[in-house]
């Protein structure tokens, strides 16, 4: 019952996702220039290279997904019984009890990519240090990205106690959350621009809803 039931919350969540994926694009578009764009291309093409053609990073990446769920758990004051990382069994996080918060945190927050923000935020004015930021930021997104649609490919405890359908619905819209903050050292209006980017999108993700459902209802 309670997957059935998250997952009829998950559907028109994914619909929504959809419709803002649709917009992302123009809108990053409008912050970026085409040398920055063609600097997240590379960051990106890079890391799917190395993830199919040379060597996942599995270990690294196992790291910041057991360490998120440890952060969430601890910011929902969970009793944290044990944290292990081996290269056998992969990693587990074992507390006293879980939500869906702490569940899907590890697909729903980029770490690298957070803490990657940290320093080009405080000490990042030069032009050089934003474009090698993109690029690893890339990377690392690409990263994040390749792992977590594994996660749900082979269907890990995580993603199913709460049905694929509305772990995958969440996951995309934190995901897409975080896309204006990630870039926002790189854009033309820097973090100051941030709350209009996510006005104009969602804006335009709402009058793009409303004429969607408006064609629907017209049908006989």
């Amino acid at each position: 019952m309670r997957v059935f039931l998250y997952s009829a919350i998950g559907i028109p969540l994914l619909i929504a996702d959809a419709v803002l994926l649709w917009g992302l694009p123009a809108r990053m578009a409008n912050r970026l220039t085409a040398t920055n764009g063609l600097i997240l291309l590379f960051g990106a093409l890079a890391y799917l290279c190395f993830h199919f053609l040379l060597r996942k990073p599995e270990r690294m990446y196992l790291w910041a997904h057991e360490f998120t769920h440890l952060l969430a758990a601890k910011l929902f004051l969970r009793h944290v019984h044990g944290f292990h990382i081996t290269s056998r069994s992969g990693g587990k996080v074992v507390i006293d009890r879980t939500n869906v918060a702490i569940d899907l945190a590890p697909y729903a927050v980029p770490l690298y990519n957070v803490v990657a923000l940290l320093p080009v935020s405080l000490f990042g004015g030069e032009p050089h240090a934003r474009k090698i930021y993109l690029g690893a930021g890339a990377f690392l997104f690409s990263m994040h990205l390749c792992f977590s649609v594994e996660g749900f490919i082979d269907g890990q405890p995580d993603v199913r106690r709460s049905g694929r359908v509305f772990s995958l619905a969440v996951v995309a819209l934190a995901i897409m959350l975080w896309v204006p903050v990630l870039i926002a050292p790189a854009s033309s209006a820097g973090f100051s621009g941030v709350p209009a980017f996510y006005r104009e999108w969602m804006g335009r993700g709402m009058e793009t809803a409303i004429r969607l459902l408006s064609r629907g209802l017209a049908l006989p």
